[in-house]
């Protein structure tokens, strides 16, 4: 290794640092996830506003999942990364088009999985059913499926939708490092955040979870970026 050359950071000191710089909008935002869990069951003056929200989403159903995640997690992040200059001008129309693609279909499937834990676990806010749904969502489905998908499907996006060049880079560090730093962060903030979002009724749970996807995606693309070549 050249002299100049530091050896990358570990696990533990990389979340540290992306919190730190993240504290103030992720703070503001379980605030804002709280504020307006607690506007549902303490502002009676909000009623109307609530249950308009859960019939539009029962209305549209899958549809709504589709276009909002589109929106909050690939639309939104990607003009506020063009407007921050810290996506590379080539191929970024490219890269948006298949992240909405790709975004379009995992809300689809989010929603999916959200009414399957309904059905298999009931729709209670009691602490033991909210306990049941965070770890059955975090310890299960996140590592299993949920992280290493989305971490591939951003890397297949940065080639250009080319698996030719995505799979030499699902190395072993793609597997000892990259994902397990995604799935740690995943657990620092969605734990809390779901457990606001399992304590909604089901028509109201995916607006709040569309919410809080679009800052999860925000730090895991500035902590997954890679170096440029």
């Amino acid at each position: 290794m050249p002299a100049s050359e530091a050896p990358p950071a570990g696990i533990t000191a990389t979340i540290a640092t992306v919190f730190r710089q993240n504290r103030v909008p992720c703070l503001v935002l379980n605030a804002l996830a709280v504020a307006l869990v607690a506007s549902y069951y303490q502002v009676p003056a909000l009623a109307g506003f609530w249950e308009a929200v859960g019939d539009f989403k029962t209305r549209w159903s899958f549809v709504f999942s589709c276009v909002s995640t589109m929106f909050a997690a690939a639309i939104l992040p990607t003009f506020i990364q063009m407007a921050m200059g810290t996506l590379r001008s080539e191929g970024q129309w490219k890269r948006l088009a298949l992240l909405t693609l790709f975004w379009g279909y995992r809300g689809m499937e989010i929603d999916l999985f959200y009414r399957f834990q309904g059905w298999l676990f009931g729709h209670g806010h009691d602490a033991r059913t909210l306990f049941i749904k965070v770890v059955f969502d975090q310890f299960v489905m996140s590592p299993l499926w949920f992280v290493p998908t989305y971490v591939i499907a951003l890397r297949w996006a940065d080639m250009g939708g080319s698996w030719a060049r995505t799979k030499p880079t699902l190395n072993r560090e793609f597997w000892t490092r990259t994902c397990p730093l995604v799935l740690v962060t995943n657990w620092l903030i969605w734990m809390p955040a779901l457990a606001l979002v399992y304590s909604l009724p089901p028509a109201l749970q995916f607006p709040l979870f569309t919410i809080v996807m679009c800052f999860f995606i925000l730090v895991v693309t500035v902590m997954t970026s890679r170096r440029e070549e």
